[in-house]
Formats: C-alpha cells, structure tokens, sequence
C-alpha cells in the first residue's frame, strides 16, 4: 500500500498539472508582456552609442570619462552613470550576440511587470482584474519606454522598491534592508535613481499624516525605521565610481537646455500623439474609478499616484513611472466595485487550460529571435529596425579614402559609434555632451540652411543623409554634383563625398 506522503505528493502533482483560469490568466499576462519585446526590431538611437561604451568598459577594464567617439566633441568630459548596464549589454552581446539582447530585454520587462502584477494581485486577491487592467491599461501606456536601453534595466528594481515599502506600510512584510541593496545597483544603472528617494519620502510623508490621524501627537507618530533604511539607503547611493557628484550628474542633466528642449521625452504628454492620447484617457478611467468606488483611496497610494502624475504631465518619459505606482491604485478601487469573489468561482476546464498555456508558449517560441526572423514578415521577424544604416555604414567603410569630417543623422551617429567605431562622428544621441549652438547647427543644416557656412564651419568632407529626416539637404547637394558624389544610396540612406576641387 502506497504511503500517505507518497499520496500526498502525487495529489501535489496532479494539482501543479491541472492550471486553473485563474493561473491562465497569469500565464497569459506574463507571456504577453515578454512577446512585445521579442517582437519589436531594435531601434538605432540610444542602444549603439551604449553598447559601444560598454565595449569599451569591457575591453579596458575602464570607465571613459570624456568623449572618445566624435570630432567635433572629442576629449571632452562626459559623466557615464549607466555603466553598469552598458557593461551587462556588452557582456550579453558578446556570450549570444542581439538574440540573447532581446531575450533578456523580454526577461527584464516581464520580471518588472510581473511583480507590479503581483503586488497588485496581493492588495486585491482578484487576479483575473489585475491582469486585465495590466494588459489593457498599463502595459499600452508604457509601451513608449520599452525601448533596450539602461532605463528598461531598472524597471525592475523600481517595483522591487514599490513592493518592498508597499509591504511595509500595510504590515505584509518588514524588508526594509533590501533598499539599499537595490539603491546600490540602481545608482550605477540610470539617473532615474533619484526617483528611489521619492518613493521613499512620499511613503513616509503617508505614514506620518496617517499615524498623526490615528494616534495624535504621540512618539509613534514618527516612523523612525524607515528613517533609519531611508538614510542606509541615501549612503548606498555613494556606492559608484564617481561618489556624490552622480547627484551632480542628475541636476546638470534635468537643467541642460539642449536636453529639455530638443528631446520629445522630455517635452509634456499631448493628446495629437497615440501615447498622449493612451496617457489620457488612462487617467479619465483611473478617476472615474476612483469617483465610483466603495471605498475611500489609501492616503499614501494617493500621494504616490499624484506626485508622479505630476512628473508625467511634465515630461513624456516619466509616464512609464507613473503607471507603476498608479496601477495599484487602479486595481485596488477596482476591486471595491466587484462582488465579493467565490470560492466557488468557474475555473475552466483544466486540458483546455493547459492548451491555452501551450499556445502562449508555441507563440513565445516562434517570437523568439532565433526563430522569428525564418518563419515571421521582415518588418516583424528582423533584429533590426527599418532605419538602422546597416548596409550604408559598410559601404562608407569600404571607401579608398575614410571621411575625416562626416555629418549624419544623430541615430546614424549611434550606430556607427558601434559598427565603425574608427569612423568619429559628428553628433550621436548624447543629447547634453553637445552644446545647443551645435544642435542648432545640426538641425539647420538638416533642413537645408545656411548650408555652405555651416559646411565650411565644421569643415565637411562627407555626408550619410536620412532620406525622411534630411531630404532637403539631400535636395541641396544632389543639385550639385561639381561638389558632391554620391557612393551608396537605398530607400533610406544616402552617402556623399565632397568632389576635390
């Protein structure tokens, strides 16, 4: 007769192997967020300019800290604050080449998601409304920031610091010395460290209003562990190569005109663009739920969600923050406008549940970057996306005389740091190491103006023109083929050399 723990055991496993809906639905969320970013090509602005600075992190040994890529720059101090990602998407690019990129991008995203899903599922215990509002609410309005870049890289440890004082505050858990740790790594990743504090000056700015309420004006009133953590926390941020000037490095950049004013990131969410429009309306359903619900809003959650709203109207890329710290908020009011769930709720049909499963995963495996360009359209199935000068750059290597002097679009610039890294660029996405006369130069000559002073100041001897970005440049000098020959050209790229005079 079999044991009682072998039965045991064997009833655990038929469990593991009948899914409910209720784990299809989370099945489906997490294999739907890692298929978006198996799907979408790679885009030609900022990843080059960072895997080519983590190249050269990985084969020195050495963070640059001044301009190594361009001629017009070059020697110049530029503050690297992201090395550690740069140095992580090198160290990837050279064990698996951008198939294993794109993969972890995937893995970073679901993880990030996954926990807020989870956080969310933990406040409310209504997964199938939490996946919902996950996949139809958040996840479109922060498609914009998905792009393989430092940023996506902390996503995950900006919930992991949203869940962490989540927790806390609603006595889940007490890990509050996980903080620093993740201050630790998030310092040397991305500038959006700063945003760690906030979260942490908000909570406790919740906490104190919420306790004086409760308690009145008592010695509890001030929650000094979390004072403590906070200032261990603020010490991990000296944890960098550079020490206190990183806080420097964050001013300097949120003060840089030429950052403020030429970067669409940077300029306010409008309903005229498709993710202005998502950010929107995401709000209107947000507040209509928050006006509908049975219940009143946590404090805190409120605090959270208003501050970084605040940031979002203020600058498009800080939309994708928002949708963090909103979302728990969404579902939680959510959940109050529900009946109270079953424990007899319909859990489907396990084999079909399992199906279902299986499907997602066959998807997965077809979006894969080892397998999606064989079976899916190029516009779907290549690495790359449209507009990365590929095939330009090898014929511009391949020219009996290198260009001393290029001018090019800025994500050409990028691309070229990386794939002909002796080739010194004119201008590439580091948007404040160049100076705004430069960046004004830049888009006058684009357009067309000033063209032979601006050629003669920074003494051009070769152009690789964007067909859409730079056509009336492109206009200009083929009307003067005594001046300019044109060595390479496709649907999107052009490449001239000045004619010896």
């Amino acid at each position: 007769m079999p044991s009682t723990s072998a039965l045991g055991s064997t009833s655990e496993q038929q469990v593991r192997l009948r899914p409910t809906l209720d784990q299809v639905y989370i099945a489906a969320a997490l294999m739907l967020i890692a298929l978006r970013p198996l799907l979408t090509p790679i885009p030609p602005h900022d990843f080059w300019w960072h895997m080519a600075t983590g190249r050269v992190i990985l084969e020195t040994g050495t963070i640059p800290q001044v301009d190594l890529f361009s001629y017009t720059r070059a020697g110049e101090p530029f503050f690297n604050q992201g090395w550690l990602a740069q140095f992580l998407m090198a160290l990837l690019h050279q064990v698996g080449g951008l198939p294993i990129i794109i993969v972890v991008q995937a893995l970073v995203l679901t993880l990030a998601y996954g926990l807020l899903l989870r956080l969310c599922i933990l406040r409310t215990n209504r997964v199938r409304l939490c996946a919902a509002i996950l996949l139809l609410g958040t996840l479109p309005l922060s498609f914009d920031n998905w792009t393989v870049r430092p940023q996506t890289y902390v996503f995950p440890l900006f919930v992991g610091f949203l869940t962490v004082l989540t927790e806390y505050r609603l006595g889940m858990s007490r890990r509050l010395w996980v903080l620093p740790l993740l201050m630790a790594l998030w310092v040397n990743m991305h500038g959006s460290f700063v945003l760690g504090f906030a979260l942490i000056g908000i909570v406790f700015t919740g906490e104190t209003i919420r306790r004086w309420r409760e308690q009145g004006i008592s010695p509890n009133v001030i929650d000094t562990s979390l004072v403590v953590w906070g200032a261990v926390t603020a010490v991990a941020t000296l944890l960098n190569p550079r020490g206190v000037e990183v806080l420097g490095y964050v001013t300097n950049l949120l003060g840089s005109s030429q950052v403020t004013d030429l970067v669409t990131e940077w300029s306010p969410p409008t309903i005229r663009d498709i993710n202005g429009a998502i950010f929107f309306l995401f709000i209107i359903a947000t507040a209509l739920v928050l006006m509908y619900a049975r219940s009143k809003p946590d404090l805190t959650d409120l605090l959270l969600t208003g501050a970084f709203l605040w940031l979002a109207l203020g600058a498009t890329r800080n939309i994708v923050w928002f949708g963090f710290v909103a979302t728990p908020l969404l579902a939680t009011q959510a959940a109050t406008l529900l009946p109270p769930p079953s424990p007899r709720r319909f859990q489907g049909v396990p084999t079909m549940n399992a199906a279902l499963i299986g499907l997602l995963a066959v998807l997965l495996l077809i979006g894969s970057p080892w397998v999606k360009p064989a079976l899916l359209p190029p516009e779907v199935g290549a690495l790359l996306a449209k507009g990365t000068p590929v095939e330009a750059t090898r014929a511009l290597q391949e020219l009996p005389q290198r260009p001393q002097r290029l001018f090019h679009a800025m994500s050409y610039g990028s691309y070229l740091i990386w794939a002909a890294p002796e080739q010194n660029v004119f201008i590439d996405p580091r948007i404040e190491l160049y100076p705004y006369e430069q960046w004004r130069d830049y888009i006058l000559l684009g357009q067309g103006a000033e063209v032979e002073a601006l050629l003669a100041k920074y003494a051009i001897d070769s152009l690789m023109l964007s067909v859409e970005e730079q056509k009336p440049l492109l206009e200009y000098v083929r009307a003067r083929p005594d001046q300019w020959r044109e060595v390479y050209a496709d649907e999107e790229t052009v490449v001239m050399v000045s004619v010896p005079r």
